[in-house]
């Protein structure tokens, strides 16, 4: 038995009629005579009384109508299903967020006012799967880097020591990180590419850092530098812009000093999977990032 075959033997029992069920079907009435009387043989029973003008289901004909129906139904439920999946992973852009990751959120919201339709799924994880769509990332800007064609740049920016406005730093315009050898330093945890980037910092500087927080957010690591606890890196854009409820309290706790003596510069870097580059959506949203990279 063909699934075609039972199709067509359930719409010849609707219409009670060859000619009929095969306008309806849109084939030839003979194929789908001869449809019939192959499933019919195949069962080793008639399905159908023929009479003059017109076919009726006999008691085996309505036997298989009932049970036919609910499994053709769940069949044609699956494919919908299926189809809906397939639309919906088209719609679908997969994060893998290593980096900047408060300015790409700032971003998705600004992108999905112009494309209600695209959904996203962020991850936030280092390991070395190829289940993304696009990896947003970071690396130093005076590094040379491979050449890599699935790989963009969506914008370059300094990195500034962020420090607390009533600390022993809080009245300088610029700093050293020797300068800093003793200080407390709040950091992003250590497998963030910031971290990484910053480390390599510390060993052109000659120095290890005093490490007393680490965290996996840049919100913890924002809050713990304004209540006083220690000084840290913070990117010129990716961040944010200082809270404005901090002015609102009496001046912000936080003051940001550019860094002498070394080119402390990074990169975002956008990265889209091989598996991901006929996908028209996520090549929109390239664009729009590389085009619209500040916080807004």
């Amino acid at each position: 038995m063909e699934l075609l075959q039972l199709r067509y033997f359930l719409t010849a029992a609707e219409y009670q009629h060859m000619t009929k069920a095969a306008e309806h079907l849109q084939i030839a009435q003979p194929a789908l005579s001869q449809a019939i009387h192959r499933l019919e043989a195949e069962l080793g029973v008639p399905l159908f009384e023929r009479k003059s003008r017109s076919i009726e289901l006999n008691d085996a004909g309505r036997f298989l109508q009932k049970r036919l129906i609910p499994i053709i139904n769940s069949l044609d439920q699956i494919s919908a299903e299926l189809q809906m999946g397939k639309e919906q992973a088209i719609h679908t852009i997969r994060l893998r967020l290593l980096s900047a990751s408060a300015l790409i959120t700032n971003r998705i919201i600004a992108f999905r006012s112009l494309r209600p339709d695209v959904n996203f799924q962020l991850y936030q994880t280092s390991d070395q799967s190829d289940d993304y769509d696009l990896c947003v990332s970071a690396r130093r800007a005076d590094m040379p880097s491979q050449p890599n064609e699935h790989q963009m740049v969506m914008l370059e920016e300094d990195l500034y020591l962020a420090v607390p406005t009533h600390s022993p730093y809080g009245g300088r315009s610029s700093i050293r990180l020797t300068d800093t050898r003793d200080a407390g330093y709040i950091c992003l945890a250590g497998s963030r590419p910031i971290r990484q980037i910053t480390n390599s910092y510390f060993m052109e500087a000659g120095f290890s850092p005093r490490i007393i927080f680490e965290s996996d957010t840049t919100e913890s690591v924002r809050n713990l530098i304004a209540a006083g606890m220690g000084i840290g890196f913070w990117p010129q854009y990716s961040w944010g812009p200082l809270p404005s409820e901090w002015d609102s309290q009496g001046g912000s706790p936080v003051k940001l000093l550019p860094i002498e003596g070394q080119t402390c510069r990074r990169q975002i870097t956008l990265t889209r999977s091989p598996k991901s580059l006929d996908k028209p959506i996520l090549t929109d949203f390239c664009s729009f990032l590389v085009g619209n990279s500040r916080w807004l």
